[in-house]
């Protein structure tokens, strides 16, 4: 029996033949992570502003799922053996990996996971929010629209029912990713 991770934002990008366009029941989508772009050096994840080519001193903002009772969530289940699972944990530093196979609408045959955020993310958006320094990297806004646009003719309108709207402007960055150690 396989394993699954549920994308609801970035992560329905992954290109796999093996995975399952689904639903998750009782939660909604929010912009509601954050990381502080100014922490850590060179070697981790961090944001560039394009025109400047700078590390801005600001808060980036990603989206998050939360309970939500009677609302559901579009997105795709991905297959997933130790080995990849252990690396989609890696990359969702701003984020725990719960079980959700029950609130899973779709034809996973095994346990179904996804990631929610975590309290201190959480907690640097609410302080963005109140001093005015979160933003979204528009790369990546975009790059959700497009994976929802690749799930079907009504993929994006259902991401656009069950998103609350984005309260962060957009700015334009580039990613810088983390180096493996």
């Amino acid at each position: 029996m396989t394993d699954y991770v549920f994308g609801y934002a970035s992560l329905v990008a992954i290109k796999d033949a093996e995975a399952v366009p689904g639903r998750l029941r009782g939660f909604r989508r929010h912009w509601g992570v954050a990381m502080n772009n100014w922490e850590g050096g060179e070697g981790v994840k961090h944001w560039l502003d394009r025109e400047t080519g700078e590390r801005p001193r600001i808060r980036v903002a990603y989206l998050d799922i939360y309970e939500h009772s009677g609302s559901v969530v579009n997105g795709l289940a991905l297959p997933v053996d130790r080995e990849r699972l252990e690396a989609l944990d890696e990359r969702e530093i701003n984020y725990q990996r719960v079980e959700v196979t029950e609130a899973f609408e779709g034809t996973a045959p095994g346990c179904v996971f996804t990631y929610i955020g975590l309290d201190v993310a959480r907690e640097r958006c609410r302080r963005g929010v109140a001093e005015g320094n979160a933003f979204v990297s528009r790369d990546y806004a975009a790059g959700v629209r497009r994976a929802f646009e690749c799930l079907g003719p009504d993929a994006v309108a259902e991401f656009d029912r069950t998103t609350d709207p984005c309260p962060f402007p957009e700015r334009d960055l580039r990613m810088i990713p983390a180096v493996a150690s």
